[in-house]
């Protein structure tokens, strides 16, 4: 997945041209991203990838907050 439509700032540490596997892409934009970020990439992948990534860092005991979010506003759980 292309992530040169994503915020500079998420991928800092990647080339601007960089095809990384979606659930990487998923990971930075549900732990770095804005709001409008994880609704870009909700358009862009599968919500079952994103509710995947997202359980396991839910299940790392960091971002519970984030991930809460992730699971009411874009989830719908």
């Amino acid at each position: 997945m292309k992530i040169s439509t994503f915020p500079r700032h998420l991928f800092w540490s990647y080339n601007s041209d960089a095809d990384l596997p979606e659930e990487v892409v998923a990971e930075m934009v549900i732990l770095y991203g804005d709001l409008a970020d994880i609704f870009q990439l909700s358009s862009m992948i599968p919500l079952e990838v994103i509710a995947r990534v997202n359980h396991e860092i839910e299940t790392r005991g960091h971002w519970l907050r984030r991930c809460n979010l992730v699971d009411k506003i874009i989830l719908g759980k």
